[in-house]
């Protein structure tokens, strides 16, 4: 059987892959600002969480199904559109001659394309409503284009990070863990305490410390669970 580390034909340092593989890439926005979705939580229930796209989110989904129109060998298997980022795996069927990294770039540059529109949009938008205007002559005598028009913030700036999966069960546990973003984002907004340490946790006359829903300490039914011993204070 093939070794894994030779299952990925990595080159020299900044190239990439260019072998049959399998990829998580995950692009940011920097700020974090919700500009591709907004999170929409029927009846409070994080099980039925979802994301609506924004124009900004329709359009960056747009471009990332066109991979495969300049990159045939590579199929999108999944994604996930969340407010400030966006989850897809790739699945390349045939080695590439420049690599998985030359796909993704491609796709980030016509991300940073729409992202900048978008920011100019909004920008010159805001300039207008301050009683500003491109044709105004009186305002712009020489017909010269304000220089602050043009210095937008962009959407962008960090690549798409990559991650190669190769181990037996990584790729349903990736798609798991894409499909339920939403649902994860919606019980960290309802319920925060789930997501922070808890200390007081009563159990059988013992005080604990612990993370996560504690209300299923009191459920009908009960599992082993893994104890972090870190998060005990030392006896």
């Amino acid at each position: 059987m093939e070794n894994e580390p030779d299952r990925w034909h990595w080159q020299k340092p900044g190239t990439a892959w260019k072998g049959i593989g399998i990829y998580h890439v995950t692009m940011v926005i920097p700020s974090r600002e919700p500009l591709l979705g907004s999170l929409v939580i029927p009846e409070n229930d994080p099980a039925q969480a979802r994301v609506e796209s924004t124009e900004l989110g329709k359009q960056i989904i747009s471009i990332m199904f066109k991979i495969s129109d300049f990159h045939p060998e590579i199929r999108t298997l999944q994604y996930c559109l969340m407010p400030d980022h966006l989850h897809t795996i790739l699945y390349v069927t045939q080695p590439m001659p420049k690599g998985i990294m030359t796909a993704v770039r491609g796709f980030w540059q016509g991300a940073k394309k729409i992202g900048r529109q978008y920011s100019l949009s909004i920008h010159t938008n805001n300039i207008r409503g301050n009683g500003q205007n491109d044709d105004d002559n009186e305002n712009n005598p020489n017909g010269i284009r304000d220089k602050q028009k043009l210095d937008v913030d962009p959407v962008f700036t960090a690549m798409p990070f990559v991650r190669p999966l190769s181990r037996r069960g990584q790729l349903q546990t990736m798609f798991r863990y894409i499909r339920m973003n939403p649902q994860r984002l919606a019980t960290k907004r309802l319920r925060p305490g789930f997501f922070r340490v808890q200390t007081g946790i009563e159990i059988a006359g013992r005080t604990y410390s612990g993370v996560g829903n504690v209300s299923l300490l009191q459920a009908g039914h009960f599992a082993p669970v893994h104890v972090c011993r870190t998060m005990v204070e030392a006896a």
